[in-house]
C-alpha cells in the first residue's frame, strides 16, 4: 500500500508538557495506523507488529487547540487533522502575523528532532524592512474530529533497527536525516536561506511506492514536485507512432523523419524531469524518456502550471520520494517570494536547453551563450483553449515556441480556413518580426488544446538574439520559410536537417555517393592542418574519384586526372583542391535529382520538421 506523508516540524516547547496517564491503543489498531505511513512499504506483517510496539504513547487533542510536541519523539497522525503555521511579516514589514502553511492528516509523520537546532529563529525589523522572518512552526488541531497521535522515542526506533539492520536505512531516512540538506540538491532552492528552507522542510512529505507502481500517469493533473531519496523510477510517454507503423503498407515505408518528429515531440514531455537523468531507449507502445535515481527531482512544472502531466512515472523498485504539494508551496512563497522568480527562470532555462538538445528546428546550431541569453529573454505564457494569440493583419510584436499543447493556424485567404496545427517544439510568428519596420501577421493563431504553454520572445530580443547572430543555420531556415517550395538546393543543404533529408532521398535513387562527396569536400575546405588535409585528400580520392572506387562520383575525366596528379604525384593538397569537383557534383545533384526531391515525402517531411505550413505567420 502506498505510504502517505512525511513532515519535519520545528516547534518551540516553552512549557513543560503536562503528563497524563498513558492511553493504551491495541496493537492491532496501531498496526492499522502504521499501514497508512511510508514505513509500511518496508515492513512485513511480523516486523510491522514489532515496529508498532515502539509507538507506546498517545497524544490526544481537540480542534483549535495548540499541540506541544516533544522534540525527541516521532509522531504519527492517526485521527483528525493538524495544521502547521508560521510567522511572516505584514506588507509594511512591521507586524508579525501567522500564516497557514499546510495540513497534516491520517498517516502523516511529524518529526521535531530533525529541525530542533533551528527553533530559536526570530524576526528582525530594521528601518521598516524585514531582514528575516521568525519561521517557528506552530502545530494546532484542525478539522472537526478529535486529534489522535501516537509517538515513539528515537531510542525505541534505534533498538528496533539494531534487531532489523536491513530496515535501518529507510527508517533513518524518514526519522533522522535532514530534509533541508535534501532540498538543497534541487537547483532552484540552492539560494534559499536555511532559515526559510526549514519552513519548507516542515511542509514536505514522504511517499513510498512499491516496485512497478505508477507514481502519476500521463495527462493526470500535476500537483506535486518529487525528489528521489531511494530507489529508481522511469519516465515514460506514449509512443503514438507504434500504432501507425503497424497499419502501414510495406510498400509505403515509414519515413525516418516522421519517426524523428514523433520521437522528438514525445521526448519534449520530459520537461517535468529535473536533476540527474539517464536517457533510455524506445520500446513497444511507449518511449522511456529517462531513468531517475537518488537525487533526481521531477514534476516541478506542477508548482507553476495547472496542466496535465506530460508523461508518466513508474517505479522500477521500492522507492521513497520527498514531495512538495503545489498548494503548500504557494503558501511558502508568502514568506519567501523570491523563490518564484528563481523557479520560473530555472524552468525556462531547462525548457530552452531541452529544445536545443533534442535538435528542435530553429534552435539547432545555436551556441551556448545564445541559449543563455534566450532563456533570460523569453517569457512563459499559459493560454487556454480557443484563446487567440494574434489575428491576421495584427502588427507582429513577438515570436513563439510551443512547449506544451498545440495551436491552430487559420487564414481568411484560404478556402478551408484551417491551414494546420503546430505542436511542441514548433514555432510561429517569426516572419512578422524579422524586419525592423512594421510587418503584419499573415494568419490567425488560436490555441487548439485544453491548455498550451508558450515561450514568447519580444521583437527587440528576437532581433538581438537571432537576426544579428550571423548563424548560417538560422539564415537558411529563414530563407526556407520565405521561399518554401521555391527553395533551391543551396538553401536545403545549408541546414543540417536538409542535408540528412536529401541524403535519404538520394540513397533511394542510388545516388548517395554524390551528397557524401559534397559533404566531405565541404569539410575538407575548412581543414587547416596540412598533414591532416593530405590524409583526407588521399582517402577521398580512393573512396570517390579513383577508377573502381567504392563510391565513385561522376566527374569529367580531365577533372579526375588533375586531382590524381596533385594528390598522388605532386602530393599537393591546397584547401581548394576539391572546389571544382564539389561544384560539379552540386550541379549534377541540382540537375538530376533536386526537382524530384521537392516532390518527395522526404522534402515535405523536412519542411514539416521545421514547422513550415502553406502560409507562414
Amino acid at each position: 500500500m502506498r505510504g502517505k506523508l512525511f513532515v519535519s516540524v520545528r516547534n518551540i516547547v516553552s512549557t513543560v508538557m503536562k503528563r497524563k496517564k498513558k492511553a493504551v491503543i491495541p496493537l492491532e489498531t496501531l498496526c492499522d495506523y502504521l499501514k497508512h505511513t511510508p514505513f509500511d512499504q518496508y515492513l512485513t506483517p511480523v516486523t510491522l507488529s514489532e515496529f508498532a510496539s515502539c509507538f507506546d504513547e498517545v497524544v490526544k487533542s481537540r480542534p483549535g487547540k495548540e499541540i506541544a510536541l516533544d522534540p525527541h519523539k516521532v509522531y504519527v497522525v492517526c485521527q483528525g487533522e493538524v495544521d502547521l503555521s508560521t510567522s511572516y511579516p505584514e506588507v509594511e514589514g512591521k507586524v508579525e502575523a501567522k500564516g497557514f502553511l499546510c495540513r497534516k492528516r491520517r498517516g502523516d509523520i511529524i518529526n521535531v528532532t530533525q529541525t530542533e537546532r533551528d527553533v530559536k529563529r526570530r524576526m528582525t525589523v530594521k528601518i521598516g524592512k524585514v531582514i528575516d522572518v521568525a519561521e517557528d512552526i506552530i502545530t494546532t488541531g484542525s478539522g472537526e474530529a478529535d486529534i489522535v497521535l501516537v509517538s515513539s522515542t528515537m531510542k525505541s526506533l534505534n533498538d528496533f533497527t539494531a534487531v532489523h539492520p536491513d530496515l535501518a536505512a529507510p527508517i533513518e531516512a524518514i526519522c533522522i536525516s535532514s530534509i533541508e540538506d535534501r532540498l538543497l540538491t534541487i537547483s532552484f532552492l540552492k539560494g534559499v536561506p536555511r532559515s526559510k528552507l526549514n519552513v519548507l522542510a516542515a511542509m514536505c512529505r514522504y511517499e513510498a511506492f512499491d516496485s512497478n507502481q505508477v507514481v502519476f500517469s500521463e495527462n493526470s493533473i500535476g500537483t506535486k514536485l518529487y525528489l528521489v531519496l531511494s530507489g529508481t523510477a522511469q519516465v515514460v510517454a506514449k509512443d503514438k507512432m507504434s500504432s501507425s507503423r503497424d497499419v502501414e503498407s510495406s510498400s509505403r515505408p515509414t519515413s525516418s523523419y516522421k519517426r524523428a518528429i514523433e520521437k522528438s515531440i514525445v521526448l519534449q514531455r520530459s520537461f517535468e524531469c529535473g536533476g540527474n537523468q539517464k536517457p533510455l531507449l524506445s520500446s513497444a507502445g511507449e518511449v522511456t524518456i529517462a531513468e531517475l535515481t537518488t537525487g533526481s527531482f521531477f514534476g516541478e512544472t506542477a508548482l507553476v502550471f495547472d496542466i496535465g502531466r506530460t508523461c508518466s512515472v513508474k517505479t522500477s523498485e521500492k522507492s521513497l520520494f520527498l514531495t512538495i504539494d503545489r498548494t503548500d508551496f504557494r503558501n511558502f512563497l508568502r514568506i519567501c517570494h523570491t523563490i518564484e522568480a528563481t523557479l520560473t527562470t530555472s524552468i525556462k532555462k531547462r525548457m530552452v536547453s531541452k529544445l536545443s538538445s533534442l535538435g528542435i528546428p530553429f534552435l539547432t546550431g545555436i551556441p551556448e551563450e545564445m541559449l543563455t541569453s534566450l532563456a533570460t529573454s523569453v517569457s512563459i505564457q499559459e493560454v487556454p483553449m480557443d484563446h487567440v494569440i494574434f489575428r491576421q493583419e495584427d502588427v507582429g510584436d513577438a515570436f513563439y515556441i510551443i512547449v506544451h499543447g498545440s495551436v491552430r493556424v487559420e487564414t481568411n485567404h484560404n478556402e478551408e480556413n484551417n491551414l494546420g496545427t503546430l505542436g511542441p517544439g514548433q514555432y510561429f510568428g517569426e516572419m512578422s518580426i524579422l524586419f525592423s519596420d512594421e510587418h503584419t501577421r499573415n494568419a490567425t493563431v488560436v490555441v487548439s488544446s485544453d491548455k498550451t504553454i508558450l515561450l514568447s520572445i519580444d521583437k527587440d530580443s528576437f532581433q538581438r538574439i537571432f537576426v544579428s547572430s550571423n548563424n548560417p543555420v538560422l539564415a537558411a531556415e529563414f530563407e526556407l520559410r520565405v521561399l518554401k517550395h521555391s527553395a533551391n538546393l543551396k538553401h536545403v543543404l545549408a541546414h543540417p536537417l536538409g542535408v540528412t533529408s536529401f541524403r535519404d532521398f538520394l540513397e533511394k535513387e542510388h545516388a548517395g555517393e554524390n551528397i557524401d562527396f559534397w559533404s566531405a569536400a565541404e569539410d575538407f575546405s575548412s581543414c587547416t592542418c596540412e598533414s591532416v588535409r593530405m590524409e583526407k585528400a588521399k582517402s577521398m580520392w580512393l573512396l570517390f574519384c579513383a577508377d573502381y572506387a567504392d563510391r565513385q562520383v561522376n566527374l569529367p575525366h580531365s577533372m579526375s586526372a588533375k586531382l590524381d596528379e596533385y594528390i598522388n604525384i605532386k602530393n599537393q593538397c591546397d584547401p581548394d583542391i576539391f572546389d571544382a569537383a564539389r561544384k560539379e557534383i552540386f550541379k549534377l545533384m541540382e540537375r538530376d535529382n533536386f526537382a524530384r526531391y521537392k516532390n518527395s515525402t522526404e522534402f515535405s517531411d523536412f519542411m514539416s520538421r521545421l514547422g513550415i505550413l502553406m502560409l507562414r505567420v
